[in-house]
């Protein structure tokens, strides 16, 4: 009996935290009349803004395998749900590049390369280009490549300094400081770090408006664990039990 109760925590611990995918077609947006077979999700919950990703604030589907749509026959490759709107520049740009460049595979290491090469020939804001290094930064964490990894989160800091020195919105505000602190601290500028997290917590406590208050919760709540992120290698910190 205390067999079968273990057995019913694991699966209902497993049921609570599970995405689950169904398969569908969408237009080639490069080949006229093809069909790219993808996969679109079916359930999810809040749990995924707790997952490891949180810590480049970046979240699923793209960081899942499904959440990078791929045409066979083009090679056209986006991040979920990304393939409608593209420009008439944006086709020929793309497509020029995809002539010159055919993909040699299907693998992940192929993918995430298309997914550089071609939203590069995107118009996308500053905003879409920073959340895009830290994707291919948890990526290749993932994939253990930590040097890579840590030069796009270098490259994100360098975006989000730049930023905070402009107007923006509360949440991106936020947003921006925690993951500077983040950063910094990650790429071995701790007394940074700490001035970040200084100038986030004044920043919580400070907001009145009741807009961001499940992200102001969320944040006070997550922003201590930055105290335990290392310098290189890995960003997730490890926590103490």
């Amino acid at each position: 009996m205390q067999a079968i109760r273990l057995i019913l925590l694991m699966v209902l611990s497993f049921a609570t935290e599970a995405t689950t995918w169904g398969e569908s077609e969408v237009d080639d947006p490069i080949v006229e009349g093809e069909k790219c077979s993808v996969y679109e999700p079916l359930s999810y919950g809040g749990y995924i803004y707790n997952w490891p990703s949180k810590y480049d604030q970046v979240f699923w589907p793209l960081t899942d395998y499904n959440g990078i749509w791929f045409c066979e026959k083009s090679g056209f490759t986006s991040f979920i749900g990304d393939f409608s709107a593209l420009t008439v520049s944006e086709l020929a740009k793309i497509k020029k590049y995809l002539l010159e460049n055919p993909p040699k595979d299907s693998s992940i290491h192929t993918k995430l390369a298309l997914l550089e090469a071609l939203y590069s020939l995107r118009d996308t804001d500053t905003a879409f280009k920073n959340r895009l290094l830290r994707v291919f930064a948890r990526w290749h964490q993932h994939l253990e490549n930590y040097d890579k990894a840590n030069d796009y989160r270098r490259k994100a800091l360098a975006g989000i300094e730049l930023a905070l020195q402009g107007d923006m919105s509360e949440f991106k505000h936020l947003e921006y400081l925690y993951l500077a602190a983040n950063y910094s601290k990650q790429l071995g500028y701790k007394e940074a770090s700490d001035r970040y997290i200084s100038k986030l917590i004044s920043s919580l406590g400070n907001i009145k408006s009741e807009d961001n208050r499940g992200y102001i919760e969320y944040l006070q709540k997550l922003y201590p664990d930055t105290n335990y992120i290392e310098a290189g290698g890995v960003l997730d910190p490890v926590l103490p039990e």
